[in-house]
């Protein structure tokens, strides 16, 4: 099979926006088999409108794919890699697309998972990158090296039909890898493990991945009455910009990252401003509550929707580090969730992710009624040792 795979790269592709179309449609439709097959949500899937967007108005990367098609026509698989141009400059993300094909042998089907791979790392070296990230869905999730709340509620609870991963117990020695953050580790029995580890790639930091089924729980969830939420719709009230902007800063700078080798981004109004842009233009609605005292932001959370989904993406969460461990957290999630209920009725699901050496930001998530779905691992590669 991989002897008969062609490639068919967005660098190569003519100057015709019905190339463009047709391309990333393709590609999209890889990845929504990916996700479905992977964490069973078809509408976490990037859409081809959204890709596109981001691709065109993202001015802080530079983003490059390529689908694989076998010798019948069929798109088998795809890469994509995205390479910052304002920060970590070393750096590059690398997706790999393999959805699960029929009449294909586990051999052969990581034959053209290690190809497509190959492919997207080459790429990554003609961008004088060295240091590559991946997320890989796990299969297998180490029980023992997991602080209990964690697995909250799978963890002497009745299994739950939906959960997209297992727990396993009692390893014998040296058949699990510990992360680099040192909470959390990966079974060498499961396959993406084995794949992953095959090409060179350590597990930095696993996340878990969580699911929150929105009902009307009333009330705005303010924390204290010399403290107030407030609310708004995409782009920033003037007043609050540079603080919001100020607030990613801390984010970026105190959020757990496993010691994997990237620095953190620094924000200002005019990233904010960009970014804000970026959503806009790909249809994406950012709905965003703030904790403030008087004039000053303590706290804020983002959620992003694409109109018409039923799926929210719940972004950043942050809360200044000298007010953490006053409920702020879980005051803002509240009042955030109030709000969208408000401004869209149709949001049915919201999704997250957390690293699992979090556990403050995890009992907040299980507390307000998130239950893990799967787990992740992010995996670095050094290109230059």
């Amino acid at each position: 099979m991989i002897d008969t795979v062609s490639m068919r790269r967005s660098r190569d592709l003519p100057d015709d926006e019905d190339a463009d179309v047709d391309f990333h449609e393709r590609l999209a439709a890889l990845e929504l088999a990916v996700v479905s097959d992977r964490l069973g949500i078809p509408e976490l899937a990037t859409t081809a409108e959204r890709r596109r967007s981001e691709w065109e108005h993202d001015a802080t990367h530079v983003r490059e794919a390529a689908v694989a098609v076998d010798a019948t026509g069929r798109d088998v698989g795809a890469w994509v890699v995205d390479v910052p141009v304002r920060d970590n400059l070393d750096t590059a993300d690398v997706q790999v697309l393999d959805p699960p094909l029929s009449a294909v042998t586990d051999s052969e089907a990581d034959d053209l998972h290690a190809a497509l791979l190959a492919d997207a790392l080459a790429t990554v070296r003609r961008h004088g990158r060295h240091v590559v990230f991946t997320h890989e869905v796990l299969k297998e999730v180490v029980g023992e090296s997991l602080p209990p709340h964690v697995l909250e509620p799978v963890a002497g609870g009745p299994a739950d039909a939906d959960l997209r991963f297992a727990v396993v117990w009692d390893l014998p020695a040296g058949s699990a890898i510990p992360a680099r953050s040192g909470s959390g580790a990966v079974s060498r029995s499961d396959r993406s493990v084995r794949r992953m580890t095959a090409a060179g790639f350590v597990p930095v930091q696993l996340e878990r991945f969580s699911v929150l089924d929105l009902i009307d729980s009333g009330g705005t969830g303010d924390p204290h009455p010399s403290l107030r939420s407030v609310s708004w719709v995409d782009d920033a009230p003037v007043e609050w910009a540079a603080q919001l902007a100020d607030l990613y800063s801390v984010f970026e700078a105190t959020v757990p990252t496993g010691g994997a080798s990237f620095d953190p981004e620094v924000w200002d109004v005019a990233r904010l401003r960009a970014v804000e842009a970026t959503a806009r233009a790909a249809g994406v609605v950012r709905v965003v509550s703030a904790v403030a005292e008087g004039p000053r932001l303590l706290a804020f959370t983002v959620f992003e929707q694409t109109p018409g989904s039923p799926l929210v993406f719940q972004e950043h969460t942050v809360v200044r580090p000298e007010v953490r461990g006053l409920g702020l957290a879980a005051a803002v999630k509240r009042a955030n969730a109030a709000h969208l209920r408000a401004v869209s009725p149709d949001a049915v699901t919201v999704c997250t992710w957390n690293a699992v050496e979090n556990p403050a930001m995890i009992a907040v998530n299980t507390a307000a009624g998130f239950r893990p779905w799967a787990f992740t691992v992010l995996w670095e590669l050094r290109l230059d040792r």
